[in-house]
């Protein structure tokens, strides 16, 4: 999963792999950041790997808060590949494969290549 960040002047929405695999820091920093005054309402959905944030934005604007969740790692992006890059990389293969099993058939023809196929 991608970061995935919505920001508007009293509200601030994080999705990230980082807040799906780590509940525990998730809860840590939650608890911290229910004792500022100017936070209103957090909602944390663990398994969608989100976090909304309602705040006053009279008194807390949404880069100061946005620094604090990329300080504790929440907008850090995850080096496992995404679905597509998965489905690209696998499609590769089996293209790659379906071209060398046409070539074998011409070039050595169908009986032979389906003995070699076999092994």
């Amino acid at each position: 999963m991608n970061t995935y960040i919505h920001k508007t002047n009293q509200r601030l929405r994080v999705r990230s792999d980082f807040i799906r695999q780590n509940p525990k820091a998730v809860k840590e920093l939650i608890a911290d950041l229910q004792q500022i005054d100017a936070i209103g309402a957090i909602k944390h959905k663990r398994y969608a790997g989100s976090v909304a944030i309602s705040f006053d934005d009279k008194e807390l604007d949404c880069e100061s808060l946005l620094e604090i969740l990329d300080s504790h790692g929440w907008t850090r992006a995850s080096s496992k590949p995404t679905f597509i890059e998965n489905a690209v990389t696998n499609g590769t293969k089996t293209f790659a494969r379906g071209m060398a099993v046409m070539a074998l058939k011409r070039l050595v023809g169908p009986s032979v290549s389906r003995v070699i196929m076999s092994l």
